[in-house]
């Protein structure tokens, strides 16, 4: 199984809030970096991503991972994607851009830095 196909699995699990098999593809070991100074930014690690995936699709109906592009080269692999989902606080519908850079080990996604606006992640929190 390659680099790709792990990651299609993963997504695809998140999108089915199957999170049993989505979270079995973390290492032990993840340290997941996102950008930014927002709450959600800094090192994470994977009881940490765990909860906040659970949390997202918790706070969104209809919260999707959408992939259009991959490269893979060795252990990394980098992944464009969108997110659509409608928050279901403020009642807005949010749709964020993505890149990620996953580095696997052992099968196993080991390392990611997650790269997206964080200012339309904040926005979508706002009731205006």
């Amino acid at each position: 199984m390659t680099n790709i196909d792990l990651a299609k699995i993963f997504f695809n699990s998140l999108n089915e809030k199957n999170f049993k098999d989505a979270f079995e593809i973390l290492h032990e070991d993840l340290a997941w970096w996102i950008l930014g100074n927002i709450p959600v930014s800094g090192t994470r690690n994977k009881k940490e991503i765990e909860l906040g995936l659970k949390l997202i699709y918790r706070a969104f109906e209809n919260f999707e991972f959408i992939l259009h592009e991959f490269v893979s080269e060795n252990e990394k692999l980098s992944i464009i994607a969108e997110s659509k989902a409608f928050h279901k606080r403020t009642k807005k519908n949010y749709n964020n851009h993505y890149h990620f850079l996953f580095k696997f080990e052992s099968g196993k996604i080991i390392s990611v830095k997650e790269f997206f606006d964080t200012v339309h992640a904040l926005w979508i929190e706002k009731n205006e």
